[in-house]
Formats: structure tokens, C-alpha cells, sequence
């Protein structure tokens, strides 16, 4: 779950009722209730990865981030920045550097969750 927010808007105590396990167990229900009620979805991790590349591979560079599902969100020159699941950056650094005769560098940063495809 991701972006999960609760807020309890009503409730009395009781002396003889209310205990701690009677709100844990009041809170465990109302949960079960709202996940019955809400529409699932998978999420994947996805990275920030800018790569900086020489102009004449970098169309080598936007080719190989498609076919890894990355969404380009900034292109120059030299650099190219994209949103990629981070399943499929594994092996990466080994496959940038041959596109790139070895002149080919890259940085990633956690981005958050995007629905799995």
C-alpha cells in the first residue's frame, strides 16, 4: 500500500467496553472494509536515470531505455534523463558501456511507484 491515510472522525469511550484491543480491533475492521471497497492496483518501483553519453550514441542510449519500458522525461545533446522500472535496470551499467564504446555514465535515484505493466 502506498499513499494509505486514516483519519478517525468519531468515537466515545467507554468504562467498561473500551480497551486497547477493543480500538485495534474496531480499526483492524474498518480497514478490511475500506481495502474491500477500493480498486487494487500492482505498483513497481521505478528510478530516475539521467545518462550522459556522447551525441553520436545517443540514439543507441533512447533506443536501449524503450526497450527497458523507460519514459524519457528530458533529452540534450549529451544527456538524457528517463523514468525506468527498477527491475530492469539490472545489468545496465554493463549494457550502457557497450552502446557507448565505454564513454557512457549514468545515475539513478529512487522516483517513487508507477503501476506495473
Amino acid at each position: 500500500m502506498a499513499g494509505l491515510r486514516v483519519t478517525l472522525t468519531d468515537g466515545q469511550t467507554h468504562s467498561k467496553d473500551s480497551s486497547e484491543m477493543a480500538f485495534r480491533t474496531a480499526g483492524k475492521l474498518g480497514l478490511r472494509e475500506a481495502l474491500r471497497a477500493c480498486e487494487m492496483q500492482v505498483l513497481e518501483p521505478v528510478a530516475e536515470v539521467t545518462v550522459s553519453a556522447p551525441a553520436e550514441t545517443l540514439g543507441a542510449v533512447l533506443g536501449d531505455l524503450a526497450a527497458r519500458r523507460g519514459q524519457v522525461t528530458d533529452s540534450g545533446v549529451r544527456t538524457v534523463t528517463a523514468l525506468v522500472p527498477l527491475a530492469e535496470l539490472f545489468g545496465y551499467a554493463t549494457r550502457l558501456l557497450s552502446r557507448t564504446h565505454g564513454r557512457g555514465s549514468f545515475t539513478s535515484r529512487p522516483a517513487g511507484y508507477r503501476p506495473a505493466a
